[in-house]
């Protein structure tokens, strides 16, 4: 039987190599995740070289998504944490189930954030038997 192809994220904003690091960590071997500029990771999502984007910024909304937004639709992303807002597991996991691919948050919310959007990818995903 054939190992799943693992799930290629893209981080971008605020420190998105120790974003990127703590998506693969999260991940456990099932999650490959690189740091790049916003635009090119939301261009990557579009033509389907990358399956997720997250990203982060000040305020979780603004320049988290901005890229991502314009390049994929509004219907596409989600913000799933602000500073007033705080990240949580039913909210994350509502916005995979609806087929969001590029999640936003405020930079202070990166260690909660990143570890609960890539659990709820994956159970999403086992539970679609991929």
């Amino acid at each position: 039987m054939n190992e799943p192809r693992p799930i290629r994220v893209v981080a971008a904003g605020v420190d998105a190599p120790t974003m990127a690091k703590i998506a693969q960590d999260a991940g456990g071997g099932r999650v490959e995740a690189a740091a790049l500029g916003d635009m090119q990771g939301a261009r990557l999502v579009k033509k389907g070289q990358a399956d997720y984007y997250i990203g982060t910024c000040w305020s979780g909304g603004g320049g988290a998504l901005a890229a991502a937004t314009a390049i994929l639709g509004a219907k596409q992303v989600g913000i799933v944490g602000t500073p007033g807002m705080v990240v949580t597991e039913e909210r994350v996991r509502t916005m995979v189930g609806e087929g969001r691919i590029a999640f936003g948050f405020a930079y202070e919310q990166t260690t909660t954030a990143i570890p609960l959007i890539i659990k709820e990818i994956l159970a999403h995903r086992d539970a679609r038997g991929e």
